[in-house]
């Protein structure tokens, strides 16, 4: 294996999971072998201190029988007691009230000078001995000691010892094995979705990491990704139909342009004739311009969200504003534009941006709602009777949200079922031949401007609309003081 090769091995994340796997593995083992160890050792010195604490009372019950006792049987028993415990040196003795050895079993080892005893069961350890001591007062016997050697708990703490010591070794070797194999069939999916990724490109994104149904946190980065993927894909859709109508509309009035000054250059012409085929290549450049300068806008406020939003807007005074600036188109196109009364509201946002969408937005009111009252069914009205198309605009705040609702609502043709829900659509243009008498022309790309500056400021616009009654646009948009909690919860 090569260095490099070494350095991405151990900078793997399974490499990582098989460290962490193998000291939990050894951490957790070696504190069970541990305290195992220890409670052996505990229930060994426990085991051998109530042996000696019921031998010593045995022997007390005995010595409580005198003068009828037996002591000479008593020592022979206790010396056939002692021989019969060599492999843990049981002995027994007799003591004076001075400490000094009366009699002693079999086998019994010398011990120095004992500590005063009490009538009490004392448990005390010498040396390589632990002893049981208990006090008899007004007995010619007044200390009886019951001992055996702790050299065979030692030998079997050492047996245990070897096998902790082995288990360990095991441990040590198995741990870092088994968690390196688990490490690799845990992080097998992760390697599956790299691949998956890894064939991924912008012109092919239909395939999809495979969800294995365990509904664990893998599963559900694979549908966090699939997500992601179905984003993208239609992001990339949206960009790659974007380019194509914006080269189609782009290339209408270039191959106007041309076709004009082509004829215009086959022959001699008057120059009444140089002079109209100039208005035309005029009136196109226009057209080509309007539509440039959409696009402009649209990628602007499609790349600069972050920045967009410079400062606060008073909303009632732009709409007011707005509105008095088309007051005369509308007089003229015979459309009442009304407005109810304003509450004093500010956004945070830009300023000509929201100006570009209240412009767009009474713009296309007043051109489909003058052109549709123009209509002689529609303008003879009831019982002869002439109506007048008419645009409302009102502002208020919403009662339940930090947000203000400000609504642009006419009378005109309205939007059929159909095309409702594709408006917002860019280089959408609504079936004209669904629609009596409204104008034609446009780039079909206003109401996704409106669209994208409104997003862009954290709101959102929708529309509500009724063949020959009307329609209604409906702008949401953040309070200036409390647009950092709409943020927060979007």
């Amino acid at each position: 294996m090569s260095f490099e090769r070494l350095k991405t091995t151990i900078r793997s994340l399974r490499f990582r999971l098989m460290l962490w796997n193998a000291l939990a593995v050894l951490l957790t083992g070696f504190a069970i072998l541990l305290i195992v160890r220890q409670g052996m050792a505990y229930i060994l010195n426990y085991d051998l201190d109530r042996v000696l604490a019921e031998d010593l009372e045995e022997i007390s019950q005995n010595l409580r029988a005198e003068p009828e006792f037996d002591f000479d049987r008593l020592q022979r028993e206790l010396d056939i007691k002692a021989g019969s415990h060599a492999y843990h040196q049981w002995f027994v003795l007799f003591l004076d009230s001075a400490g000094e050895a009366i009699w002693t079993s079999k086998s019994a080892p010398q011990l120095p000078r004992l500590p005063a005893a009490t009538e009490t069961v004392q448990l005390l350890t010498v040396g390589d001995y632990r002893l049981a001591l208990r006090k008899f007062s007004g007995k010619q016997h007044a200390i009886v000691c019951v001992g055996s050697s702790i050299a065979f708990i030692q030998r079997e703490m050492a047996v245990i010892d070897r096998l902790v010591m082995i288990v360990s070794a095991v441990l040590l070797v198995a741990s870092p094995v088994g968690g390196y194999i688990l490490a690799g069939r845990a992080t097998q999916p992760l390697a599956q979705m790299m691949q998956t990724t890894a064939r991924l490109r912008p012109a092919e994104m239909s395939e999809r990491l495979k969800i294995r149904g365990t509904q664990d946190e893998l599963d559900q980065l694979a549908i966090t990704v699939n997500g992601l993927l179905d984003r993208l894909a239609a992001y990339l859709k949206q960009k790659h139909d974007f380019l194509a109508n914006a080269a189609h509309e782009l290339r209408t009035p270039l191959s106007a342009i041309r076709s004009s000054v082509e004829v215009a250059l086959s022959g001699n012409r008057t120059v009444d004739e140089y002079n109209e085929l100039l208005a035309e290549v005029i009136d196109e450049c226009a057209s080509l311009e309007t539509l440039v300068n959409q696009l402009l806008l649209l990628a602007e406020t499609d790349a600069e969200r972050p920045t967009v939003l410079d400062g606060d807007v008073r909303l009632d005074s732009l709409v007011t504003r707005t509105v008095e600036m088309f007051q005369g188109v509308a007089d003229f196109n015979g459309v009442r534009l009304r407005v109810e009364p304003l509450p004093v509201i500010f956004v945070t946002g830009n300023r000509n941006y929201l100006r570009q969408v209240l412009s767009n937005l009474i713009d296309n009111a007043i051109k489909f709602t003058a052109s549709h009252y123009q209509q002689p069914s529609v303008a003879a009205g009831v019982n002869g009777q002439a109506e007048r198309g008419e645009i409302v605009i009102s502002m208020q705040k919403d009662p339940e949200r930090p947000m203000v609702t400000l609504t642009i609502e006419d009378n005109g043709p309205g939007i059929g079922e159909v095309d409702l829900p594709h408006i917002f659509d860019r280089f959408y243009r609504v079936d004209r031949s669904r629609m009596r008498g409204t104008p034609t022309g446009g780039t079909g790309l206003g109401l996704s401007i409106c669209q994208s500056i409104i997003q862009t400021h954290h709101g959102t616009i929708t529309v509500e609309s009724t063949i020959d009654r009307g329609t209604k646009f409906i702008i949401s948009l953040p309070l200036a003081s409390k647009l950092a909690e709409v943020i927060a919860a979007s």
